[in-house]
């Protein structure tokens, strides 16, 4: 009798659980915009490293202008798509990169920006960084992060280059061969 009495307990909290589980997946699902957004980035000599990086910018800036900048990052943004051809213009041949998506809310990050305006000084620009080549894609963002200390440093000073306190943050990879490369984008803030 005992053993039923267990069974039914844990069945119970399972199915407690389970349900938890449920309500808590339906409270956090993601806001997202219906239709998708188009940008082009400006021309740029080489592909990976300015033409790409120039489309994340404008995508980000339209949908900024269009949605509200707790909409504009890459990375949560639903049906990515990324089309890059080299086009004739009177400089020669550039490279341009056109960005369709989705754009998702990112809650994260609009909760703590609040928070990051009450309590840090941050810059009215952004920085962005690409990172060296990685075997991972999680090696990629981190080399990404890094290089972008690194340019934050160079241009402000080191209380600024903090990613964790950075505004407005975003990286965006793609894999090249058998690697990834990932560019990271914030605008730097510091405690004030």
């Amino acid at each position: 009798m005992n053993s039923q009495r267990v069974t039914r307990m844990l069945c119970a909290v399972g199915l407690a659980f389970l349900t938890s589980l449920t309500f808590a997946g339906v409270s956090m699902a993601r806001e997202c915009k219906s239709d998708p957004i188009v940008a082009e980035g400006e021309p740029a000599l080489s592909r990976d490293l300015g033409a790409y990086q120039n489309s994340l910018f404008a995508w980000r800036r339209a949908v900024a202008d269009k949605a509200g900048s707790e909409f504009n990052s890459w990375r949560y943004a639903d049906a990515r798509a990324v089309d890059c051809k080299q086009v004739s213009t009177p400089k020669g041949e550039r490279w341009v990169c056109k960005r369709t998506a989705i754009p998702c809310k990112d809650t994260l990050s609009t909760v703590l920006s609040g928070d990051k305006l009450a309590k840090y000084t941050c810059k009215n620009d952004p920085v962005s960084s690409y990172g060296r080549r990685e075997a991972t894609e999680a090696k990629a963002i981190e080399q990404a992060k890094w290089a972008w200390r690194i340019d934050v440093r160079k241009t402000y000073d080191a209380t600024w280059a903090k990613w964790d306190s950075a505004t407005g943050t975003d990286h965006d990879c793609r894999k090249l061969g058998a690697k990834y490369q990932c560019v990271s984008v914030g605008t730097p803030c510091k405690g004030k």
